[in-house]
């Protein structure tokens, strides 16, 4: 598990670096190329290529001056399997893009497995309920093509909690629900997703995801119920 989760991050150094090279994708951007008159002749025109400037009191940095700052609201729905079971999940996303190539920002989920009884015929069921977030980083590979990927990863906490149905009839018909155990947690999770440019303010993704969580104390949980993949889709609104 934790050679894939290291070799995620390698891969995503690695595409952060090829998207940095590429001229729609830089970080801070770039000032136009000006355009000046020719004095002997009106009708001609050239272009000049902006000098850097070298301010001895100003921060001097590799990628110079100018930026270019985009925003986006996420809603995403999900599939995954906590301890075995089916489970469900929806979440949201509020990022800042600097410069088309990497939004930073905060990601929270929430989720619900199917209940399930230890004893069949019994009327008592259980389920897993609970929820996560944290600091969301996403480097994004050639943002300006019309289909293209992104890296998120999101490193936070939640909590987890086993619940007691009783009397339960199928699909959710029950007289009462209690906590059995509860858990928090530690949460890493890389991911992949292939993004469509619906519009220019709407994308479309459909991604799969890895969590690592940390170890649950001795209890009524598996020792991590959670590690595993997730899948589902997102819509993205906002300024790309």
């Amino acid at each position: 598990m934790k050679q894939i989760f290291l070799l995620f991050i390698i891969i995503t150094i690695c595409f952060g670096n090829v998207a940095l090279a590429q001229d729609t994708i830089r970080l801070f951007g770039h000032k136009e190329p000006q355009k000046t008159r020719s004095i002997s002749d009106p009708n001609v025109i050239t272009e000049t290529k902006p000098v850097k400037s070298c301010d001895p009191n100003g921060i001097q940095t590799l990628t110079g001056p100018g930026h270019n700052l985009g925003f986006y609201v996420g809603f995403h729905s999900e599939y995954s399997q906590i301890a075995g079971y089916d489970a469900f999940g929806a979440g949201g996303t509020f990022a800042l893009i600097a410069n088309h190539g990497l939004a930073i920002g905060f990601s929270g989920k929430g989720f619900l497995t199917e209940p399930y009884e230890l004893i069949p015929g019994s009327h008592t069921s259980y389920n897993y309920t609970g929820g996560y977030g944290g600091f969301l980083i996403e480097p994004i590979v050639f943002p300006k093509f019309p289909v293209h990927v992104s890296f998120p990863i999101l490193i936070g906490a939640g909590g987890i909690a086993k619940s007691i149905l009783t009397n339960y009839n199928y699909p959710y018909d029950y007289t009462e629900v209690y906590v059995e155990d509860a858990e928090a947690f530690l949460i890493a999770e890389p991911g992949i997703e292939l993004e469509f440019n619906v519009a220019r303010w709407l994308r479309l993704g459909l991604g799969a995801s890895y969590r690592f969580t940390t170890t649950f104390q001795p209890s009524g949980f598996d020792s991590n119920p959670m590690d595993g993949f997730t899948g589902g889709f997102s819509l993205k609104f906002g300024k790309f």
